[in-house]
């Protein structure tokens, strides 16, 4: 667990199914980023997935929620991704529809942006996203990421345009995290 303020950052465990089912089978939530919902199988493999990265690399997704209240306002994190034949660290997130436009998403994102910088010591982060998404362009943009390129992702048999966001830890000068961190 990870406390950031405002937000607590959970690690997930099989412990949060129906939590996650709530999400993962949401699918007007899961068409922009995943482009599919999971089944109950799949739910439950994609929890033991998160536990196996958390043992590998010390990050994945965690649950977040909001330090003074408890509300649980979504899915946040650091995932390991491959694009374009390089490893790269994402950063990746869900916020539950009635948190949307409030927000959240950028603070969440701010606050895993921190996470990856002071606590893993990540050289950069990348983000992912199809052109639809404006909502993530906005957030990103918010939060010091910049534009590097489009690929073809194959996304469930189908290949989908993804454009690719990127913020690099020796970019973030004093002035800059003064910047974001009055931005909110």
């Amino acid at each position: 667990m990870f406390e950031k303020d405002p937000f607590i950052f959970k690690k997930i465990s099989l412990d949060d199914f129906n939590f996650l089912k709530s999400i993962l089978q949401d699918e007007e939530l899961m068409k922009l980023g995943w482009g599919k919902t999971y089944c109950d199988l799949e739910v439950k493999g994609w929890i033991n997935k998160i536990i196996q990265q958390y043992d590998s690399y010390g990050y994945s997704y965690f649950i977040v929620e909001e330090a003074d209240n408890k509300r649980i306002l979504g899915i946040a994190g650091i995932i390991k991704t491959t694009i374009n034949s390089a490893t790269l660290n994402e950063i990746a997130y869900i916020v539950k529809k009635d948190y949307q436009g409030l927000s959240y998403g950028t603070k969440i994102v701010h606050q895993i942006v921190d996470l990856a910088f002071d606590n893993f010591n990540l050289p950069q982060i990348v983000a992912q996203f199809i052109p639809e998404n404006i909502a993530s362009k906005k957030i990103l943009e918010k939060n010091g990421f910049t534009y590097e390129f489009s690929y073809q992702r194959n996304q469930n048999g189908l290949l989908k345009d993804h454009l690719v966001y990127q913020l690099k830890n020796q970019s973030l000068s004093e002035d800059k995290k003064i910047m974001r961190n009055n931005e909110f």
